[in-house]
């Protein structure tokens, strides 16, 4: 669900970023730009997470039996 979350943030941020470049009055570039960097921290934290789990994997399965 955690990766449904991330790509729903990417969705907004490219719907938003297209409506701009569209000329919608009701899109600011305020909201372009925050919705990119919401989306930006959200991807990165979703891949340091997953650098996290396969350390943690790695630790594991280095361990002597």
């Amino acid at each position: 669900s955690a990766i449904d979350q991330v790509n729903a943030v990417q969705k907004e941020s490219g719907r938003l970023a297209t409506a701009y470049q569209q000329g919608d009055p009701d899109v600011t570039l305020a909201q372009v730009v925050i919705a990119s960097e919401k989306s930006g921290v959200a991807f990165e934290a979703m891949t340091e997470i997953r650098n996290r789990l396969v350390n943690a994997y790695e630790d594991v399965m280095n361990m002597p039996i």
